[in-house]
């Protein structure tokens, strides 16, 4: 009978009191490691496990943890077949409580529930505090006015959301009127009360023409000559001039009186600036009043030595307004009452601190050694150190070789740019009617002599339009209205499209491709103080002085200013907006920019980079 009972089915739901004993220990030790973990009697809790029966705790004072995923009593198997268990009403906002208490507490109360903690209070204080932290805005100052940029362009690009109000295929009375407009000197703005004007077409297409031509000489339709370049050696027998001394030296003939012609309109006021660019440097003429100055001047750039010193040999004095002067030399130059023969003696110590000046390394205290030697005529006291003439000249070849070395650091940079004024202006300007070097002896523009650039006519000048291309541009998924300028641009064009723009568009950008030798023109006008620029005078061909030898004047040179308006009213028929020809007088560095990109705001303010 027993076998039998052994082999009876137990029931699942019965469990051995060994079985039972070992879960009830278990539990026992896990609420007493709870204990003191917590730090706390877990007969405070404010719920209790439903496996273990009242008298359990009754027996034990304690009670289990709340089990912080649960969200209400453990449903039977009833329960959870007849309805979903609830969650309490405030059981999100306990828990963000909770959590706020927990992130806002001290580090020494570690005693906080960390039960009752929630993820959606921990997102809702980093968006407090993302808020609350002031971060600065770096917003662009924008200004009412275009800034002035000197560089000669090549290319300019306007773009817009909206399309432009011209069109590029002109009609017979706009192209007149344009082109009317521009021979002269009438003002872009449609504000005119004159019969003479009011007989002309003012539409968008008119004006848009007039803002694109510009005066050239020579023109000659077979060669590029703008921008110059020297090119090829081996295409020299392309070029007609090379060989014909006759034709050649007929175009050079024009040449100057053409170029006589803009600079006596410059002088008398009539023309606001010109250009003239060979193949090696580019000139840039100004009238008096222009950016402040009483007085005509120049700029150059760039220059080589060689060059520096024909200015030198046909006593034309100049300085070179981005090319600081040295201390140390200026000292020595002043304290000992003479003038140095040392050429570009001087360099830029901006950079160099205390301790530089103070240690100087062989080679500088070698050539301030020479120096003494030349002031102390070095050359007598060595013959009486029984020093043989041979040895001189090597030392006077190397100190020779030193200064050229000096002087050639600086070409064909923006620090070699010069700058001429009053009367060394007219001196510069018979340098180049008579300079042979600015004619290119091979190459395709062998013979060809300098392209001249003004914005009005003189004498000898050639009526050319810039290249105008309109087109649709898809950039980013939006579409874009883009007019794209080639050709010589001068910098008032830039104004009186601008002028012409903003008028019709609430907002539109404009892109530059510069000519980089010709940046160097806005760097010098900027200039606050040329008077700390060195400064170059003629060869002193005295028996004393050795005749490749310079003479330098140390003393500070600033141009003469004027007030702006008397520059403008000077200027008054230059052919210039009144608008632009007030931007173009102001004396003001903060109206001379380098312009890369220019943008035109919906508030009527521009922004430029």
């Amino acid at each position: 009978m027993n076998t039998s009972q052994d082999h009876f089915p137990t029931s699942p739901s019965w469990k051995l009191p060994g079985d039972v004993m070992r879960i009830h220990r278990l539990k026992m030790k896990k609420r007493a490691l709870q204990a003191r973990l917590r730090g706390k009697d877990l007969s405070l809790t404010l719920s209790q496990d439903s496996g273990v029966s009242s008298k359990d705790n009754a027996s034990t004072g304690t009670a289990k943890r709340k089990n912080p995923f649960r969200c209400g009593d453990v449903p039977t198997k009833r329960s959870r077949d007849n309805a979903t268990a609830v969650f309490p009403a405030d059981f999100e906002t306990s828990c963000d409580n909770s959590l706020f208490q927990l992130l806002t507490a001290p580090q020494s109360s570690s005693s906080m529930s960390f039960n009752e903690t929630s993820f959606s209070s921990i997102l809702s204080r980093l968006q407090t505090t993302v808020i609350k932290d002031d971060i600065p805005e770096l917003k662009a100052a924008g200004k009412k006015y275009i800034p002035v940029d000197w560089s000669l362009k090549t290319k300019m690009r306007f773009m817009s959301e909206k399309p432009f109000p011209w069109t590029q295929q002109l009609r017979t009375c706009e192209e007149a009127s344009g082109t009317t407009g521009f021979v002269r000197c009438m003002s872009v703005s449609p504000n005119k009360s004159t019969d003479a004007y009011q007989r002309l077409d003012t539409s968008p297409s008119a004006r848009f023409h007039q803002c694109c031509l510009v005066w050239m000489h020579p023109y000659l339709p077979w060669l590029q000559l703008f921008p110059r370049s020297t090119g090829r050696v081996s295409d020299t027998a392309n070029s007609p001039f090379a060989s014909d001394t006759k034709l050649r030296d007929s175009l050079h003939y024009e040449w100057g009186e053409s170029l006589r012609s803009l600079f006596q309109l410059v002088r008398a006021c009539q023309c606001p600036y010109f250009y003239v660019c060979t193949n090696t440097f580019t000139c840039l003429f100004r009238a008096a009043g222009i950016g402040g100055f009483s007085n005509t001047h120049a700029f150059v750039t760039p220059t080589t030595r060689g060059f520096r010193q024909l200015l030198k040999e046909e006593d034309v004095v100049f300085t070179m307004p981005l090319k600081k002067s040295n201390p140390s030399g200026s000292k020595r130059s002043s304290s000992e009452g003479t003038n140095s023969d040392m050429g570009y003696e001087t360099q830029d110590s901006a950079g160099e601190d205390n301790q530089g000046e103070q240690t100087k390394n062989a080679e500088e205290q070698e050539e301030e050694d020479l120096d003494d030697f030349d002031d102390e005529d070095g050359e007598d006291w060595l013959h009486s150190m029984g020093m043989g003439k041979e040895e001189i000249r090597k030392l006077n070849s190397k100190q020779a070789k030193t200064v050229h070395n000096k002087e050639r650091e600086v070409d064909r940079t923006p620090e070699s740019l010069i700058y001429v004024e009053g009367v060394e202006a007219q001196a510069f300007f018979n340098f180049l009617m008579n300079c042979k070097s600015t004619v290119a002896a091979s190459g395709p523009l062998a013979g060809v002599p300098p392209t001249l650039i003004a914005p009005v006519a003189f004498q000898g000048g050639t009526l050319r339009p810039i290249k105008v291309r309109q087109s649709v541009v898809k950039l980013e998924g939006s579409t874009y209205h883009s007019v794209e300028l080639r050709g010589p641009i001068l910098p008032h064009v830039l104004h009186d499209l601008c002028s012409l723009l903003q008028h019709t568009h609430e907002e539109f950008s404009v892109t530059f491709a510069h000519i980089e030798q010709t940046r160097a023109f806005t760097m010098a006008a900027k200039t606050e103080q040329p008077g700390e620029s060195v400064v170059e005078q003629g060869i002193n061909t005295s028996s004393e002085v050795s005749p490749s030898k310079s003479v330098i004047s140390t003393c500070p040179v600033t141009p003469t200013k004027a007030p702006s308006a008397f520059g403008q009213e000077n200027l008054s028929d230059c052919g210039l907006q009144p608008s632009v020809l007030q931007n173009f007088c102001c004396a003001d560095p903060e109206s001379v920019e380098l312009l890369d990109g220019l943008k035109y705001c919906s508030d009527g303010t521009y922004t430029w980079s």
